[in-house]
Parts: structure tokens; C-alpha cells; sequence
């Protein structure tokens, strides 16, 4: 089902940076572009182990 204009809910998103939890509508240009390129967690790193752990860790230094 795609919602129209009419059935959305307005979100705010908020990011911890620098220690504090903010909306994102308030960080400047650079804050913003940064929070963008943040790279998301994933589980399935974390549950890889042996040689393809050593391959993911040499793709990350």
C-alpha cells in the first residue's frame, strides 16, 4: 500500500552527536553530511568468524 500526502505522519529523526540527542532538522550542512555518510551497523559482521572475519577486518583498517 502507498500512502498519499493525506495518510503520512510527519517523523523527526534524532542522532546522538557529540554526546548530546538531537533532531536532525537542527544540525548545520557539515553535521548533516556527516550523519548521511554514517555507516550502519550490521549484524551479520558480527556472527562471521575464521578466515572470511580476517577478510571483513582487512576491508574495514
Amino acid at each position: 500500500m502507498i500512502a498519499n500526502e493525506q495518510q503520512r505522519t510527519p517523523c523527526e529523526v534524532f542522532s546522538r552527536s557529540m554526546g548530546f540527542i538531537r533532531p536532525t532538522r537542527n544540525f548545520n550542512i557539515g553535521k548533516y553530511s556527516e550523519f548521511c555518510e554514517r555507516k550502519t551497523f550490521t549484524e551479520c559482521n558480527c556472527l562471521t568468524t575464521g578466515a572470511r572475519h580476517t577478510e571483513l577486518m582487512k576491508k574495514v583498517a
